[in-house]
Formats: structure tokens, C-alpha cells, sequence
């Protein structure tokens, strides 16, 4: 069914304020959206989305119930209704409402994931209740004859999952993230992207499993071109920036912009210039602009008179480099003549510095 005209605009309008995170505003424009067009159920899903994120999750629920009653075939529905009933903790109303949402629309993969981690919430409680129901004495004698009973030794703590260690890279295409983890691979680990969002579900054992997840993303990416390579000890995951523009960090806070957002003066006071001795709030220094001004040291002593010769060789005509090396190499490094009309046509002889006495390597030994 076609939104009409008017509940499309309202609805349009409450997508705008539902981003800019004025939740109120966005509510009341749904609402009215509704109003126009109640037969709509894009509308009932879009609502129920902004009552998942306001925690409204009864509402949600309904929502998504009124959108699969008007429209059965409607994915996002059973998307929403099981996201909402997985926060109530109703875990195997939201795995039914995964999975048919994933019957409708199975290329989707956040089914995929929610119902892993239904799965996972459902294994927990079973456990609970096994250990909570375990089988009591098989006969019960007399208070008198049974002694009283020793306190019972207290049970030992779940051991907590490991905190895994991650980081990321980037280049103006690419950002990539490695995630430490040994043993991860393609049948028990599942990497899902979103426009603005990156989840990993990893599967460590029976009774195990670890997730994380960047939402959102500091910038949108490109979902198709992003990609997934599981190694030994690391499972790397290389998102496609739909922008060129620099991440400051994986995910974005709703306080901070991007650096192609910045005015010139907040760029000088973002940590993308060195750090400064000035107190919070004055003016940065660009240590590479200070650095570019600081005069280079001019050589001395051997060094200056290296590189005085080579200035004489480089700017000599082929006469000069000529008699230059010939006079080198003849006097074993004691001449260094540049008249070619001088020592061109002679053998030049060593001539040792004043004090000293030249040899050859054969008379070394003697």
C-alpha cells in the first residue's frame, strides 16, 4: 500500500528528528503520520524502531503486531517484535519472530545473528534451571534421627569471558580492524555490516559465545565492499569508507563531528595537531610548521670539507672531475689537484702531510 502524500512528508520529518535524536518530536510526527494513514505499516515498523531506542519496548511490540496484521510479509516487523521481546528477556517469542522474519527475507544477516544470540540466552536459562532442579535426599527420615545438615559450600562463580583486544588502521579507502582472537574461522564466527554499523558474533564453544559490535560507526561504509579474513590468531575485518574522511575513532559520539565537519579554528584545537605546553583552551602549536623553521646545523671539521670538494666536483666541466680523480687516486688521497694541465700528463706523487711518512701495504711486514 502507497503512503499517501501528507503521512509520507509528517513521516519524513520524524526520520529527520529520529536521527538528530529528538525522540519526542520524532514520536509526536509518527503519530500524526499514522493518524493520515493508518493502513500503512512502513509507518507502524518506522515507529516501532523509535520505541526500541526509547525502551519502550511494550509499545514496540505492538507496533511491530499492528505492521505483520496489516502486511504479513513485512520483515522489518519481525525484526522489530523480536529485538523488542529479546530486551524484555522473552527469548523464545524473539527467536520465532527471528526466524520468520528470516523465512520472508533471508539474505538479511541481523536475523542470523539475533538468533544466535537467542540461542545463546535460551542454552543459559536451560542451565540454570538444571542446576537450580537438582534431585533432592530420596527418602526423608525423622527431624530426630537426622543430624543438621552442614551449610552448603558456596557455589563458585561463572569464570567471566575474556576481554579480547582489538585495534584498527586506516588509509583514506579503508578502515581495519583486527580483533585478537586464536581459533575463530567461518563456521563458528560471523562478522555482519550495516551502513553505520559493524557486529562480530564468535561461537567459542557449546556453552560460550563473545560478541562485539561498533554502533555506530564514526562514518558510514559500503557493506558490499567490506570484507572479512579470519588468520590464526586474528580475524581481520576491513570496512569500505563510503567518505574519504578521517576516523578519530571506531565509533562516533553524538559530541563529536568528523574533520570535514570542523570550522579551521576547532581544528587547531583538535588532538589531530601535536600536543601543546599551553594551558586547555589556548592556542595549539603546530609543532610541524616549527619544525620546518628550525635552521638546519652546518657541518664542521671533516664533514664541511667533504662537502666542500663535492660542491667543487659537482659544479666542475669534465676536466676538472678528470684531474681531480687522477690525482686522487695516484697520490693515494694525499693530492687533490683540479688543473688538468697540470697533472694530466705526469704520474702525481704522494705527498704524506708534514710529519709523516708514506708506505706501501707490501712494506707493512718489513
Amino acid at each position: 500500500m502507497s503512503t499517501p502524500e501528507a503521512a509520507a512528508a509528517l513521516a519524513n520529518q520524524a526520520n529527520a528528528l529520529f536521527v538528530d535524536e529528538d525522540f519526542d518530536g520524532a514520536l509526536d510526527l509518527y503519530n500524526q503520520a499514522i493518524a493520515a494513514a493508518p493502513g500503512c505499516a512502513e509507518l507502524f515498523v518506522s515507529r516501532a524502531a523509535l520505541h526500541i531506542k526509547m525502551e519502550n519496548f511494550t509499545s514496540a511490540i505492538g507496533d511491530a503486531n499492528k505492521a505483520i496484521a496489516i502486511d504479513e510479509s513485512n520483515a522489518k516487523a519481525y525484526l522489530r517484535k523480536g529485538v523488542a521481546c529479546f530486551h524484555m528477556e522473552e527469548y523464545a517469542t524473539a527467536k520465532t519472530a527471528f526466524e520468520k522474519g528470516r523465512e520472508i527475507d533471508p539474505d538479511t544477516a541481523q536475523f542470523k545473528t539475533w538468533i544466535r544470540k537467542c540461542n545463546a540466552e535460551l542454552e543459559e536459562e536451560m542451565a540454570v534451571e538444571e542446576r537450580s532442579s537438582a534431585p533432592a535426599a530420596a527418602s526423608a527420615p525423622s527431624a530426630a534421627s537426622v543430624p543438621a545438615p552442614a551449610p552448603a559450600p558456596a557455589p563458585i562463580p561463572p569464570k567471566p569471558v575474556a576481554r579480547f583486544r582489538h585495534d584498527f588502521i586506516q588509509n583514506p579507502t579503508h578502515v581495519t580492524i583486527s580483533v585478537y582472537i586464536k581459533g575463530a574461522n567461518q563456521e563458528n564466527c560471523q562478522v555482519d555490516f550495516e551502513s553505520n554499523s559493524v557486529s562480530l558474533d564468535w561461537k567459542i564453544s557449546k556453552d560460550d559465545n563473545w560478541q562485539l559490535s561498533f554502533d555506530p560507526l564514526f562514518d558510514e561504509i559500503v557493506p558490499a565492499e567490506s570484507t572479512t579474513n579470519f588468520f590464526t590468531t586474528k580475524v581481520e575485518i576491513k570496512l569500505k569508507k563510503k567518505s574519504s574522511s578521517k576516523w578519530d575513532s571506531l565509533e562516533r559520539k553524538a559530541d563529536v563531528k568528523a574533520l570535514d565537519e570542523l570550522t579551521e579554528e576547532e581544528i587547531k584545537q583538535r588532538r589531530d595537531y601535536y600536543p601543546s605546553s599551553k594551558a586547555q583552551g589556548g592556542q595549539a602549536k603546530n609543532w610541524d610548521r616549527i619544525v620546518n623553521e628550525i635552521p638546519e646545523d652546518k657541518p664542521e671539521g671533516e664533514e664541511a670539507l667533504n662537502s666542500f670538494f663535492q660542491q667543487i666536483y659537482g659544479r666542475g666541466n669534465e676536466e676538472t672531475r678528470r684531474a681531480m680523480n687522477k690525482s686522487f687516486v695516484e697520490s693515494g688521497g694525499t693530492v687533490l689537484s683540479t688543473n688538468w694541465s697540470d697533472v694530466g700528463s705526469k704520474h702525481v706523487d704522494a705527498t704524506p702531510p708534514k710529519g709523516l711518512e708514506m708506505k706501501k701495504w707490501s712494506d707493512l711486514d718489513k
